[in-house]
């Protein structure tokens, strides 16, 4: 980005505070001071306990070459470049937008309750075969995170791919607005967030808010099994699916899990055998998404192919490491839900471990409301004998989880703490450099801390 304080306000409507800033020079934007580089336009967000506007002149001195100044915020400095605006959440929302429009790049947004950020890692790596790409960093996902994605975006970019998140209903519409999508993917409905939606039908309604910002001749992508999307789905919407069912757009002919990846073979193209080093079946399904937004971009499958075979992921998500003592971790404690938790646990017991003992480490699923108990028993019932070792099981919730797995593999293998210090003592006890451990749980939980701790020794 290269603006002029009067370009900005200009094109947001916004009021500079001095004639003399006009020509001055935006190249960025920053909401955080301890992350301000030379020449960005700091955006001051007033919060419940925090009012952004009394680190302006931090800002300043940090590098930033003008501030955003909500105009109901007393005493703004005659001495710093300002842009008043009314609220500056909405500035900073309609600076994306207008700046995205200009850009004017093809947007693939992508929401779900699980496996975002991986199918968000794949279509990027196959968008790059061709394409300049920007996408979606860390978890950069909500009403703040996806306008600083757009804003940060260089001038050239030809695919935007932005990830959306939400917790409540209209937090996707309005994200959706801002981004006004050419593609949209729905990964899945699963039950993540469901403590403050109350159903799976309501998350599939909160996902299907992704259409309400799709251009006109915009395009859905979503799993062809899925039948809360389709009940829920307007007709005028043009959609494509992906699923196990051949009347899906596109469909697995052949799955083979590895150790470090999965390869399969597709409808679209029988013929090329494709590899996405992520393990996990259903990693299989979020490809497929991508090679959908592929096909709409006009890239074939042997490109894919190749661009697949050397992607890149996001750390903590399926992510394969090993501690000093030899121990193979199998790092996916970045999030969890009940279908995440069943599909990485099934394909963990399905993996062959060359006779190492295999051991599951898991923490709470959070935000899931007064069915906790159930999902977490739900999903301890898939654990089956003679194909998991032990479970280290930790967190309140986790308790329902270790009964059900200690009818499945007998209570002398299922471990269950309260505490996380105990868990890690108990852990780096157990493992002797001669297992294979994966670990998940939702973020909160901190699982992230005890894989830290092995990979110490």
């Amino acid at each position: 980005m290269k603006k002029t304080l009067l370009e900005i306000a200009t094109l947001i409507n916004a009021q500079l505070n001095q004639a003399q800033f006009n020509e001055t020079k935006v190249t960025g934007v920053c909401f955080d001071t301890r992350q301000m580089k030379q020449g960005d336009l700091f955006v001051p967000f007033v919060g419940e306990t925090r009012d952004g506007h009394s680190f302006v002149r931090e800002a300043v001195k940090a590098g930033a070459a003008a501030s955003f100044w909500q105009m109901d915020v007393p005493n703004p400095p005659a001495d710093v470049p300002l842009l008043l605006v009314e609220n500056t959440s909405d500035a900073f929302e309609r600076f994306a937008k207008k700046y995205l429009a200009e850009v004017a790049p093809k947007v693939v947004a992508i929401t779900g309750s699980n496996g975002k950020t991986t199918t968000k890692d794949i279509t990027r790596a196959i968008m790059e075969s061709r394409y300049k790409v920007h996408a979606t960093s860390g978890n950069f996902n909500n009403h703040i995170g996806l306008p600083y994605t757009i804003l940060t975006m260089p001038e050239d970019t030809e695919v935007a791919i932005l990830e959306m998140g939400m917790n409540h209903r209209n937090e996707i519409e309005k994200l959706t607005q801002i981004a006004c999508p050419d593609i949209a993917i729905i990964t899945n409905i699963g039950e993540a967030h469901i403590e403050y939606l109350g159903s799976r039908e309501e998350i599939a309604k909160a996902k299907l808010e992704i259409i309400l910002g799709l251009k006109q001749e915009g395009l859905l992508i979503y799993p062809h099994e899925e039948t809360l999307i389709k009940q829920n789905l307007p007709k005028n919407v043009q959609t494509e699916t992906f699923g196990r069912e051949h009347t899906a757009d596109i469909y697995p002919l052949t799955i083979a899990t590895e150790t470090e990846g999965t390869r399969f073979t597709t409808n679209l193209d029988p013929e090329t055998s494709l590899y996405v080093p992520i393990i996990g079946e259903h990693n299989v399904f979020n490809t497929m998404a991508a090679l959908l937004v592929a096909r709409k971009l006009d890239i074939d499958s042997a490109t894919a192919k190749t661009a697949l075979n050397g992607m890149e992921r996001s750390k903590s998500r399926l992510e394969w490491l090993e501690s000093p003592r030899g121990t193979k971790i199998l790092n996916d404690s970045y999030n969890s839900s009940p279908t995440a938790l069943k599909a990485v646990l099934k394909t963990f017991m399905n993996m062959e471990a060359d006779g190492k003992r295999k051991i599951a480490v898991v923490a709470d699923m959070l935000e899931l409301g007064k069915d906790a108990e159930k999902f977490h028993r739900e999903s301890g019932e898939v654990i089956e004998a003679k194909k998991l070792d032990e479970v280290f099981a930790y967190g309140e919730k986790m308790q329902a989880f270790a009964e059900a797995a200690s009818k499945r593999i007998g209570a002398d293998h299922v471990h269950y703490f309260t505490s996380k210090d105990e868990l890690e003592k108990a852990l780096l006890q157990a493992v002797t450099g001669d297992e294979w451990v994966l670990f998940k749980g939702s973020y909160g939980m901190g699982l992230k801390d005890v894989v830290e701790k092995l990979m110490i020794g």
